[in-house]
């Protein structure tokens, strides 16, 4: 489906400007009131309120999930380089403990072969080993774990690495994490390096999972978000999940993307870490994130958790256990842990 593109569509709530000069008139022009006329019918209920949210959420029920769209492992060199020496790599056995430990039938695994300049890898030296890592790790499991490459758009060989690493057992799809990468979305130098990954994802119909976000964990700003959904729309054929709520936590973000009618069925979301920061949120908070996530489709919401062993912030387990503090129906549960994210994976 091809996607309107982002520029000119913000809207300004002109046609309310427009009106108020017509209201006021017809007050002006009004006679005096008449007799009160019959009450109408009754209008539809509206929302529940904090208390009922609450008691809906403190109901929900969750025995698992079929897929777990957001999850890592590291390689020994990666953990000593952002974490310092001392921690023990992310390996496939303790995420598959993990699976288990919260019923969680597969994982999709991202490799931090993305990482660069941030965390101070300024090459490509460890893009392709950290992307062979993850290859022997998920290639243990099969039938548990998917392997996504980690692709840093920055560096010359990233389209090369593309077209390798897709070669590897267990590897079907694309990371790309803004942040751990230092991408500037505001250089059209950089700008085009990541359309290059895009264009080889598509022709190798992979999937992607794109955290968007500056290397300080802040949202892009709007020349930066425009230029990247320039990139999204020059690649209506690519399935994107936009990691974290679609930014790098969850607030007003998301709702960049549903305003301006970029959500299209190539395009999914997950839940993992945005959702823990608001798990004890008022609940009318709570309520809007719910909001949020039915405008952009409960059935292209999908479960993740973001668990790394060195860096455990939620397990599996957790993040469902997190999402039973969210007003979602039970119905709406069930279709976010129960979507296997074959319309996704494309598999």
């Amino acid at each position: 489906m091809q996607r309107t593109k982002l520029v000119g569509r913000i809207r300004i709530g002109a046609l309310g400007l427009l009106a108020a000069p017509a209201i006021l008139g017809a007050i002006a022009c009004a006679g005096e009131a008449g007799a009160v006329g019959p009450a109408g019918p009754a209008g539809p209920p509206g929302p529940p309120g904090p208390a009922a949210s609450a008691e809906a959420a403190a109901s929900l029920v969750a025995t698992g999930a079929v897929l777990d769209v957001h999850t890592h492992l590291a390689s020994q060199a990666l953990t000593d380089q952002y974490a310092g020496p001392g921690l023990p790599p992310s390996t496939a056995d303790d995420l598959v403990a993990r699976l288990d430990e919260g019923n969680v039938q597969r994982a999709v695994v991202l490799s931090g072969g993305y990482m660069g300049w941030p965390i101070g890898l300024t090459d490509d030296h460890n893009m392709a080993p950290e992307n062979d890592f993850v290859s022997d790790e998920v290639s243990k499991y099969p039938d548990r774990l998917i392997g996504f490459c980690g692709i840093n758009p920055l560096f010359d060989s990233a389209v090369r690495e593309v077209e390798r690493c897709l070669e590897l057992p267990g590897m079907v799809g694309v990371k790309i994490h803004m942040a751990g990468s230092g991408i500037d979305m505001t250089d059209p130098e950089q700008v085009g390096a990541l359309s290059a990954v895009f264009d080889a994802a598509q022709a190798h119909d992979a999937p992607m999972l794109v955290h968007v976000g500056t290397e300080y964990g802040l949202e892009i700003d709007s020349e930066g978000f425009t230029n990247f959904a320039g990139v999204v729309d020059e690649h209506p054929d690519v399935r994107i999940t936009y990691a974290h709520c679609a930014g790098p936590r969850d607030d007003q973000g998301i709702e960049a993307w549903i305003r301006n009618a970029l959500v299209t069925e190539n395009s999914f979301v997950d839940t993992s870490a945005c959702l823990a920061y608001f798990k004890d949120a008022p609940m009318s908070q709570r309520e809007l994130i719910v909001w949020r996530f039915r405008q952009w489709g409960i059935d292209r919401v999908l479960y993740g958790s973001d668990y790394l062993m060195a860096d455990p912030a939620e397990t599996p387990q957790e993040a469902i256990d997190t999402l039973l503090q969210y007003p979602f129906t039970q119905a709406e549960l069930d279709t976010i842990l129960g979507n296997d994210g074959s319309a996704w994976l494309g598999r």
